[in-house]
């Protein structure tokens, strides 16, 4: 369960890839393993019929020219003239006819020695015989009289005998020969030996005959007394590889165990001759062409598992990555940014996907837009209502100001509060803007004391201290005017004297405009409310919250007094920076 769970929270792209993996990569490694197997087979069975074909190949040229050998050699023995003369008493015979009988048996022998299959044939006769030591045709008897081999013939009854012969007469060095030796007998009295013949092998020719099928392979040839013929090998491997026994085996190779390792084995009996010749091949060198055939294997699948790879990755991309961009797209519509995703279109089932949310987005926006237009239109409604509260109540305070002039008839003041009304009008209207600068609204507080000062006498001053970087900020429209009839209505006219001043502050502290209006009235009792105490202008603090509320939202805060009875009111307004 917790496998699925987690298989279904992986990405599409990990979905994907594993997809892939199962269609792709993991049958083409069961192909691989499983031809790797059946190639396996087949190079094994390859490689055994090679070597036995190879071993059959060295055995058939060894017994065919050991064969061909015995066959001159029975000539030799079986020939009358041959046993005739050896058999002879040298005593009797003058030395010319003993040099006309030899010379017959020279002539025949050379005409044998003529075939390249052996060196030379050397016959051991009796030593009364002149040619006796005359030549290396001929050897006396007595150089090997009582040697083990001389035994090994007369034991062997006429039969061939192979064995390895150091020539230590040979005129020119010793020389060691696989020699096929047989014993010749008196014709006259047939238990009784009158000499040998042997036919003669170099070494070196029975090692050419030997061809191992592998690399490490050891063949050799020996006899069946264990003595080394020949070998393929050197000391060293013959020491490592060579078997404690002589084998001879069946028509194929099988495994044995040695200190050195495991091999491969085979060994047969050399036609009818007491010589063997033995195959052993390490495991080592029979797994090594397997090792090279698994690795030119495994590099065609690698390179084809590549390709493979080099194709699937850039499908998941074109799949994965439009989904990522729409993912990254919708997280960003959580956070309030709506934005459309700008891709080539496309007919596909994610190309269909993205435009519906292209369309979703456009439609989102279009209805934020509405809704933005109506509740703009709705908080200018707002503005517009709480604005309108003040104007009658304004304009009735200054035209009964102008009805009491009138009744004094001072014609100069009423024509001075004419136009400061209507500049004061032409102020508020401000070509139909619900906020106007802080610069335009210290000016309307200017016109509006221009108006008071015509009903109080030049008895409240106004004294403003912005600073320069405060005026273009946007407020708004109607908020100071207010504060400051606030200030003359329920602060200096409170007081005994009736005089003072009104001071307008302003500045902008960490992106935040700060308007202070400060009097020097009668100040605030505690008991009373201080809000309720400032609203009595019908217009009220209240009205220039909500104005302030509808302008900045949340950010701005709500108006500030700090007062001290018979001290001074200060009123203070703290919202964001906003400019044009």
């Amino acid at each position: 369960m917790k496998i699925r769970m987690d298989f279904k929270n992986l990405s599409i792209r990990k979905k994907l890839l594993i997809l892939f993996i199962m269609v792709g990569i993991i049958p083409l490694s069961i192909t691989f393993f499983v031809s790797q197997h059946e190639i396996r087979k087949y190079a094994l069975d390859g490689q055994s019929y090679a070597n036995n074909q190879t071993y059959e190949q060295s055995l058939s040229v060894l017994s065919s020219r050991m064969s061909h050998i015995e066959e001159i050699s029975s000539m030799l023995v079986v020939n009358k003239s041959i046993n005739s003369i050896f058999s002879m008493n040298p005593d009797h015979l003058e030395i010319s006819k003993q040099i006309s009988l030899f010379g017959d048996i020279t002539s025949y022998t050379q005409i044998l020695e003529s075939d390249s299959q052996f060196n030379n044939i050397m016959y051991f006769v009796n030593d009364g015989f002149v040619m006796a030591g005359k030549s290396s045709l001929y050897r006396p008897l007595s150089q090997v009289q009582g040697q083990k081999w001389t035994k090994t013939f007369l034991e062997a009854k006429g039969r061939s005998t192979w064995l390895i012969f150091e020539d230590e007469y040979n005129f020119l060095k010793p020389k060691k020969y696989l020699t096929l030796g047989r014993a010749l007998w008196n014709e006259n009295n047939y238990m009784e030996s009158v000499g040998f013949v042997m036919i003669n092998i170099d070494l070196e020719q029975i090692t050419e005959a030997l061809r191992p099928s592998v690399p490490g392979q050891l063949v050799y040839v020996e006899t069946a007394d264990g003595e080394i013929v020949a070998s393929t090998g050197g000391e060293e491997e013959l020491a490592r590889m060579r078997l404690p026994y002589t084998l001879n085996s069946s028509a194929s190779y099988s495994e044995i165990h040695l200190e050195s390792g495991t091999y491969l084995v085979r060994g047969n009996q050399i036609g009818s001759t007491n010589l063997y010749i033995v195959s052993v091949i390490p495991s080592s060198a029979v797994m090594s062409i397997i090792i090279r055939i698994r690795e030119q294997m495994l590099s065609i699948y690698a390179v084809i598992g590549l390709v493979i790879l080099a194709f699937i990755f850039p499908i998941t991309r074109s799949i994965t990555q439009r989904i990522f961009l729409l993912m990254n797209k919708m997280s960003q519509v959580r956070q309030g940014r709506l934005n459309t995703l700008d891709l080539e279109p496309r007919t596909d089932e994610l190309g269909h996907l993205i435009s519906s949310y292209n369309y979703m987005i456009n439609s989102v926006q279009e209805l934020m837009e509405e809704q933005f237009r109506l509740g703009q239109e709705k908080k200018g409604a707002e503005l517009k209502a709480l604005q309108s509260q003040i104007n009658p109540h304004f304009l009735y305070n200054t035209l009964d100001m102008v009805n009491w002039m009138a009744q004094k008839d001072e014609v100069e003041n009423i024509q001075s509060v004419i136009h400061a009304l209507s500049d004061y009008y032409k102020l508020v209207l401000s070509k139909g803007e619900d906020y106007v600068t802080v610069g335009e609204e210290v000016r309307l507080c200017s016109v509006y004391m221009e108006i008071q000062k015509n009903r109080y006498k030049d008895r409240i001053k106004l004294v403003v201290t912005m600073e320069d970087d405060a005026f273009p900020c946007l407020l708004p429209k109607i908020t100071l005017q207010p504060l400051v009839e606030n200030a003359i209505v329920h602060g200096i006219m409170e007081t005994e004297e009736r005089t003072g001043t009104i001071r307008i502050h302003g500045r902008i502290e960490k992106e935040r405009l700060i308007v202070s209006v400060e009097d020097n009235g009668a100040g605030i009792q505690e008991r009373q409310e201080r809000h309720a105490s400032y609203q009595g202008s019908g217009y009220g603090v209240e009205n220039i919250n909500k104005r302030l509320n509808l302008f900045f939202g949340d950010e701005a805060r709500e108006i500030q007094f700090i007062s001290t009875e018979g001290k001074g009111t200060l009123v203070i307004i703290d919202v964001p920076v906003v400019k044009r």
